[in-house]
């Protein structure tokens, strides 16, 4: 659905703490989100920032049309098998928000 007031695109901006002896394990996560979240309709990229100076720190960029495509991508079964398969690689908790200006 088209609402008047939407913006042009909707990011998705996730933040992992990653194990340091998982980095390489999660760097083949992220290749598996790429790929699924390509097939999905109105997707249009995934940016991802990695860590820096020995941080583990990484924010993931999902970027779609708008948020109904979005929360398809969200709401999958694909989706839900990533993040079932991401609960041992981090340290704490995974952190979302939505942004409209990223």
């Amino acid at each position: 659905m088209t609402y008047p007031h939407q913006p042009e695109h909707i990011t998705l901006v996730i933040t992992h703490g990653v194990q340091r002896d998982k980095l390489s394990e999660y760097e083949g996560w992220l290749e598996k989100l790429k790929a699924d979240s390509a097939r999905f309709v109105g997707y249009e990229s995934v940016n991802v920032l990695r860590p820096v100076h020995g941080e583990t720190i990484y924010t993931v960029l999902v970027r779609f049309d708008n948020i109904d495509n979005l929360y398809g991508w969200i709401q999958s079964d694909q989706r839900e098998t990533r993040e079932a398969a991401l609960a041992n690689l981090l340290n704490g908790r995974e952190y979302i928000e939505m942004r409209t200006q990223a």
